[in-house]
């Protein structure tokens, strides 16, 4: 049988103790990062919904509601919607923008060491008939 050293005991647990942050903190980048993708990949099916509503309807289309219909399951109050259209290019741009919160913070504001909240903005230009 072998014999253990004594002076390597508990080596494991301290190992352990001191990955545990590091990998804890890598889990929740990546459930971080895949949900911002999530919601900015939402934001662009809202705004190439956008457009086409307007493609449809014309300039008089209501799209903040379809926005808002589109992204039911985000905030209403962090949401925005811009739509311009270029006569001389003959195009309309339906920009929608979105208060991202990270880690589950009540604002978008202060995570970067600055007062500017984190903004994700999505825009989509399509051309007129």
């Amino acid at each position: 049988m072998r014999k253990r050293d004594e002076r390597r005991r508990g080596m494991a647990a301290v190992e352990f103790a001191l990955l545990l942050p590091v990998v804890l903190l890598l889990i929740l980048l990546l459930i971080e990062g895949g949900n911002a993708m999530h919601t900015y990949s939402s934001l662009v099916e809202a705004s190439r919904e956008g457009a086409r509503h307007v493609l449809m309807e014309g300039e008089t289309a209501d799209v903040q509601s379809l926005v808002n219909a589109v992204l039911a399951d985000f905030d209403p109050d962090d949401l925005s919607t811009n739509v311009t259209t270029d006569p001389v290019d003959n195009t309309v741009t339906v920009e929608v923008s979105y208060v991202y919160k990270m880690f589950g913070s009540q604002s978008g504001e202060g995570m970067f060491g600055n007062d500017e909240p984190f903004t994700l903005v999505a825009q989509t230009t399509m051309p007129l008939p």
